[in-house]
């Protein structure tokens, strides 16, 4: 490698890094007014569980409707058009949800707020797959949720004590300044992806010009939308996601509050299970990569549903604990295959619109995750809705095992005549 090539690594390394800070400013600020904002919702406005609840979720359901038109611009304008767009959309959206003076106007700017915030989280899958080469890809994808988990982790216990110090709308301001840093993170040091290396016009601010992306080729979108990676990939996602949304934070609470525990070893229980989850995370985009998409994706599902079984089976706090760890532990080795299954996919052209689609699929299952194992623990009982939630992923991880073809080694036989 010579000294103009390292300068090039070393600059677009740099964009990387600055990057992973800039999420974790927004998912620490998300993290931040997770413990708080249903306290504040019920208390400010007096509304009921249901109101709350639609409060809490409509930021997650918002990605629905701006996933795939925040590709397509990250398509057409660039992504770092759509980063800076998303955070400024963010921040407004959360800014206005601190000074929030009646329940409708909390709920509207949610979901403003939720639209940026999906623009933003669509804009970084595009720039790290942009930054990464076949080989590197799923480690850099990776880098996405690691960050996440950064902010998750400790966000919570932060706001928990600002909101018990200060009142229930400091963690809100807090917020607003954590994603104002990741804007001007983002402004300052983020640039278009290979444009570092010279090859992007430099505009008035400083920075080098978004690059003309190629125009897809007829009928791409089509033999995407139909082939067995997107559809199994998509249906392996959504049920991670369901999983998650609708089975750890929405039926496991209420299943382990009737088993007798308190609500601090609830949280205790939703804590743990990122610990876990940072580490394999890290080994599943290693293994991704050097081994294939797949190496992961039996183990992760193994392991969710051991964390299933003994959640549902154990009644003391110490197999709750285990429960934590099996589930972090497997959503940790699931995550990042399933991304660069989708980045490896991407038709030239639509890059940006095929990660906006793998968005879409995990905001539906934040939907229906909810919505399905919600009714059937209506219908049939806590038990019945664990269950299903854990043959349903079963299923779509099967799916993959069976239908699809792995991609890491097809595009590792492709590079190497190259090399």
């Amino acid at each position: 490698m010579n000294l103009r090539n390292l300068k090039e690594t070393i600059s677009d390394h740099r964009g990387v890094v600055f990057l992973c800070l800039a999420i974790c400013m927004n998912s620490w600020g998300m993290g931040a007014i997770s413990p708080i904002l249903p306290l504040f919702t019920d208390q400010e406005f007096g509304v009921n569980r249901t109101q709350v609840g639609l409060a809490v979720g409509l930021h997650g359901i918002s990605r629905l409707f701006i996933a795939v038109p925040a590709g397509y611009m990250a398509q057409r304008r660039g992504c770092r058009f759509i980063l800076n767009l998303g955070t400024v959309v963010n921040l407004a959206g959360a800014a206005m949800v601190a000074l929030s003076f009646n329940y409708y106007w909390l709920l509207g700017w949610r979901a403003i707020s939720g639209l940026g915030s999906a623009m933003f989280t669509t804009g970084v899958s595009i720039y790290l797959r942009d930054v990464a080469t076949p080989e590197t890809r799923a480690r850099f994808l990776s880098l996405q949720e690691l960050s996440i988990l950064v902010g998750v982790t400790f966000g919570p216990y932060i706001g928990g004590i600002m909101g018990e110090q200060w009142g229930l709308r400091s963690p809100l301001y807090l917020q607003v300044l954590l994603i104002l840093v990741s804007l001007c993170l983002l402004y300052k040091f983020v640039p278009e992806p290979g444009a570092a290396s010279g090859s992007g016009q430099s505009t008035g601010s400083g920075m080098p010009a978004e690059r003309p992306r190629p125009a897809a080729a007829p009928g791409s979108l089509r033999r995407l939308l139909i082939s067995p990676a997107f559809i199994f990939v998509g249906l392996f996602a959504l049920m991670i996601v369901a999983n998650r949304q609708g089975g750890r934070f929405s039926v496991m609470p209420l299943y382990g509050e009737a088993k007798g525990f308190r609500p601090d070893q609830l949280g205790a229980f939703i804590s743990i299970t990122h610990f876990p989850q940072f580490f394999t995370t890290m080994i599943s985009g290693f293994l991704s990569d050097r081994i294939g998409r797949k190496a992961t994706i039996l183990p992760a599902v193994l392991l969710i549903s051991l964390g299933i079984v003994a959640f549902v089976w154990g009644g003391t706090f110490l197999m709750l604990m285990t429960s934590g760890v099996l589930l972090g532990l497997g959503e940790g080795l699931a995550g990042p295959p399933s991304v660069a299954f989708f980045a490896d996919i991407a038709p030239p052209g639509l890059e940006g619109v095929t990660m906006g689609l793998f968005r879409t699929f995990g905001g539906l299952g934040s939907l229906l995750g909810a919505l399905l194992l919600g009714g059937i623990a209506d219908l049939w009982g806590f038990g019945w809705s664990l269950g299903i939630d854990a043959l349903l992923l079963v299923a779509s991880a099967l799916g993959v095992m069976l239908l699809v073809r792995e991609t890491a080694q097809r595009r590792s036989r492709r590079a190497a005549p190259s090399s």
